[in-house]
Parts: structure tokens; sequence; C-alpha cells
């Protein structure tokens, strides 16, 4: 499992650690901004946490490749909704199956999906940005979503 790093994000990589060195050799100098840069490192550790989580959550989780692609469908097309019969045309499930409404209701007592009533037959289903987990997989998916979706169609 390996993630292609474009030359802009290198790039950008490379400039957030100049950066980080410069306000680094600042903070030696000036002590008060010696709190800053913990605090922006400190941020910048957290995120990555929570990113590795997010990646270890969808991998190792107790979810099946169903529920994995619906909630990998659900977060590329974030904000926006879907219907269950929209989510089993697109993965290629029968829309008569039960399965994806399992799926979907089981995904939503984990809180990974929140579901809104359109009419008493009719609910879109939504990826839930309150969610921790489901807020870093949308950003995730927002940067690396076709590869991300080919790793999970691998495994």
């Amino acid at each position: 499992m390996t993630f292609r790093i474009s030359e802009d994000e290198k790039k950008d990589n490379d400039t957030l650690e100049k950066i980080l060195a410069s306000l680094n050799t600042t903070a030696q100098v000036k002590p008060e901004i010696k709190d800053y840069v913990d605090t922006l490192s400190n941020r910048m550790l957290d995120l990555t946490r929570d990113y590795y989580a997010a990646i270890l959550y969808l991998f190792t989780s107790p979810l099946s490749l169903h529920q994995r692609l619906i909630l990998m469908q659900l977060v590329t097309l974030y904000p926006k909704g879907s219907s269950g019969i929209e989510l089993a045309r697109s993965l290629g499930i029968s829309e008569k199956s039960k399965s994806i409404y399992r799926d979907l209701k089981y995904l939503r007592t984990q809180h990974l999906i929140s579901t809104e009533d359109i009419h008493p037959r009719f609910k879109l289903v939504y990826a839930n940005s309150e969610n921790r987990f489901m807020n870093r997989l949308i950003e995730l998916v927002q940067i690396h979503g076709r590869e991300l979706k080919n790793i999970i169609q691998e495994t």
C-alpha cells in the first residue's frame, strides 16, 4: 500500500519543513515564539495520527467489502447524499437485495453515516462528517480518492 506523492505535495512538504525550521531558529532567539512552534508541531502530529487512524480503521475494522465501498462512495459524494438504490447501482449490487440496506443500517448504528427522511419510503444517506474518523476520511478522499478506492477494491 503506497500513495504517490505529487511534486506539488513534495514542494509543499519541503516548504512546511523550512517554515518549521525557521520558526525553531526564531524560537531560540525569541522564547515567546517557542510555545507557538510547539503548539503548531503538536497540531501537525495530531493531524497525522488522525489520518493514520482513519486509514487503519478502514482496513482493520470488521466492515465488509460492501460497507467499505459504501463509505467510499458516500465520502466521494460528500456533501451530497445518495439513496440506497443509487448506491446499489453505483456499486453493482442488485437493487432488490436486502444486503445494501443491512449494510446501511449497520453503518448508521456505528455513526459512520446519517440519513434524512425525504419520504416515508425514501431516505437520503450521507457521510457523517461529525464523526472524527469520517471527517478525516473525507479529507483523505479529497486528496487521494482514486488511489484509496483502488486499494480498497484490491483487499
